[in-house]
């Protein structure tokens, strides 16, 4: 396993496997002056998060323009339905 030095020179990082194990050889510990029976600390790093994607236009492929309009038809029925239903209680 290759453990490049980390860039601030204060440690260096190691790869956690895929079934969760840590396995650094002693060579590579030796080298960073780690002798047998040190305590070691593991400080997770974190990464920045990804900058957030607008998500306008993301179901435009899904959705086909008949479907949209019939959609907006159903909207705007509903609506007035709604509207003429309240003006009928209020009345």
């Amino acid at each position: 396993m290759s453990t490049p030095a980390a860039p601030n020179g204060k440690g260096f990082e190691v790869v956690v496997g895929p079934d969760g194990a840590l396995t650094v050889p002693a060579e590579e510990l030796a080298r960073h002056g780690v002798r047998a029976g040190a305590h070691l600390r593991l400080v997770q790093d974190r990464q920045p998060h990804a900058p957030r994607r607008s998500a306008c236009g993301t179901l435009a492929a899904v959705i086909d323009a008949e479907e949209l309009d019939a959609f907006e038809v159903a909207l705007d029925n509903s609506k007035a339905e709604r509207i003429a239903a309240a003006e009928r209680r209020w009345a």
